[in-house]
């Protein structure tokens, strides 16, 4: 492939530092990388709306010198918004890799996730080590950082202002090849067999993948075997 300009959109409360070990190996491979804080969120831009659209605006806005991004990979939140990016405009990104990525929110969950999201940034390096042992500890630290930067009335806008949270419709009117690395179902994801089964009817593009032993943090839980995926996929001619 000849594209080798990625996008990284890190998750709801996180910042662009938590691409660290993604980036360095695909700058090591000989990608360009390019990791952006979102909308509220590092040293991206306070105020204005939180729906998906208002972040695909900026994520649209980001193009690489020829125009097309090789390569945009979304966790959690950057999942929904890389596929509403994409979906609004096929020339955007030629791929997409979606790591535990939230497109859908059901109704029952609305109220949890929110208060988990806005209880996950006071989280202390104590409770965050106690919760996460088997992370290094850079993505500890790049966790907390993040945690720390984030602003609380933009996380939870961004619970508050996409209701309904539902991507498929946008998963259907995707144009590129996408692949899904999902949390194990046996930890934890926020795309489930069921739902998993719907994306795979709504788009034969789309691929789908569960990373064994990961939560929500494929990139972090199970590193190694996350970007061994990603990178075997996109990097393949069978994308192009």
């Amino acid at each position: 492939m000849t594209n080798r300009d990625a996008l990284l959109l890190h998750g709801l409360g996180g910042a662009s530092g938590t691409w660290w070990r993604l980036a360095h190996e695909l700058r090591e491979a000989g990608w360009r990388v390019t990791a952006p804080d979102l909308r509220g969120h590092g040293a991206g831009p306070r105020g204005g709306a939180s729906g998906h659209d208002a972040y695909a605006d900026d994520a649209l806005a980001l193009r690489p010198e020829q125009g097309a991004w090789g390569l945009v990979v979304g966790h959690s939140l950057g999942g929904a918004v890389a596929v509403r990016a994409a979906a609004r405009d096929a020339a955007w990104s030629e791929r997409l890799v979606l790591l535990d990525p939230v497109l859908r929110l059901e109704r029952a969950l609305r109220s949890e996730v929110r208060q988990g999201e806005l209880a996950a940034l006071g989280v202390t390096a104590e409770q965050l080590a106690a919760d996460t042992p088997h992370w290094d500890e850079r993505d500890r630290a790049e966790k907390l950082d993040a945690a720390r930067a984030a602003d609380p009335a933009a996380v939870a806008a961004t619970i508050d202002e996409n209701d309904p949270w539902d991507l498929l419709a946008d998963v259907t009117a995707l144009r590129v090849p996408a692949l899904v690395l999902a949390g194990d179902p046996e930890i934890f994801t926020f795309l489930p067999p069921r739902l998993a089964a719907e994306v795979l009817r709504a788009n034969p593009r789309v691929r789908y993948a569960v990373v064994s032993g990961a939560g929500h943090s494929p990139h972090r839980d199970r590193p190694t075997e996350t970007i061994a995926m990603l990178r075997e996929w996109a990097e393949s001619a069978a994308t192009a």
